[in-house]
């Protein structure tokens, strides 16, 4: 089910073109990763779903509120994580997210479980009564995402969340938005720096000079671009049968073996993979693995800008 439709969405700054009729939809569970060089126009986009930022021209439907006559209906089902923004310094952990829970008309007898749950989530309880001057930035970045978790949006508009942090800060915010990802809440997340967003997205866009070059599937856009899709097989037993079968087998080729391991590249989708799999055990082959590689979303992004020169 489409969570969010955008058609034509365009904002212009007096000559600038910031996004250019950009089309695109989203499905309630994925996590969108918008990738692009710093000026591409990522910010001005999720600025204009947030709804702090109107459109020049376009339309975008999101949970089926219309973005441009139904924006505060649209507020209570969206967190919108800008890449700078700040919160009460003289307030504990405990009193920043009182406060945003009375903003947001929560039940006043369930803040304190709720903000209990909260910093558990983001893994500060032991920080609950510290000041928020007191936090370093990586742990600023999470009281963020708890801020957003006050209200239990459906939707989470994050815009370059793991920009200036270490890199295990880095690791303990990509934890939280695994575990939201996980219970299905649905992210758009930005970022230049494409290892933030490796194995992480399910999908990516492609953004550049305020168009949308390609948005699609990670596995759907590299098979697009690289041509194949490479997978590990690990067998039990009778390597060398394994092996003759995969070479016979159309649109696929053998590109190493290494011990039990047969790596392929597969020209199909999903399809393929799946008869592929079906067919070595339907032979007798014992497949212990069958795991696709991650993708180098680097590697994918040369690949794009390559061809798009």
């Amino acid at each position: 089910m489409n969570i969010l439709e955008v058609n034509n969405i365009r904002k212009e700054f007096g000559t600038v073109i910031a996004v250019n009729d950009v089309e695109f939809s989203v499905d309630a569970g994925q996590v969108l990763g918008l990738i692009g060089p710093n000026g591409a126009g990522k910010t001005t986009l999720l600025r204009i779903l947030a709804t702090v930022l109107r459109p020049t021209s376009g339309s975008a439907q999101l949970l089926g509120f219309d973005l441009a006559k139904d924006y505060l209906a649209i507020r209570k089902h969206i967190g919108f994580l800008p890449d700078f923004f700040n919160l009460y310094n003289d307030l504990t952990l405990r009193e920043c997210l009182e406060f945003f829970a009375r903003a947001y008309n929560i039940e006043r007898r369930s803040i304190p479980k709720r903000i209990d749950q909260i910093l558990e989530y983001i893994d500060l309880e032991d920080k609950r009564n510290d000041f928020i001057r007191h936090l370093s930035r990586g742990m600023v970045q999470r009281m963020g995402v708890a801020v957003l978790l006050i209200h239990e949006p459906e939707i989470f508009l994050l815009d370059e969340p793991a920009s200036g942090l270490d890199p295990k800060a880095r690791i303990q915010l990509r934890s939280i938005l695994k575990k939201l990802s996980s219970e299905g809440k649905t992210i758009i997340i930005s970022s230049h720096i494409l290892t933030e967003l490796s194995g992480f997205c399910s999908h990516i866009a492609l953004m550049n000079k305020g168009n949308i070059e390609l948005c699609d599937s990670v596995e759907e856009i590299e098979q697009k671009v690289a041509g194949a899709t490479k997978v590990n097989i690990l067998v039990l037993d009778d390597c060398h049968k394994a092996t003759a079968l995969l070479r016979q087998f159309p649109d696929t080729e053998v590109i190493k073996v290494e011990d039990s391991t047969i790596t392929v590249e597969i020209t199909k989708g999903l399809e393929q993979l799946a008869a592929l799999n079906a067919h070595l055990v339907k032979e007798g082959i014992k497949v212990a693995d069958f795991s696709r590689e991650k993708v180098n979303l680097e590697d994918l992004f040369m690949k794009i800008s390559a061809e798009e020169q």
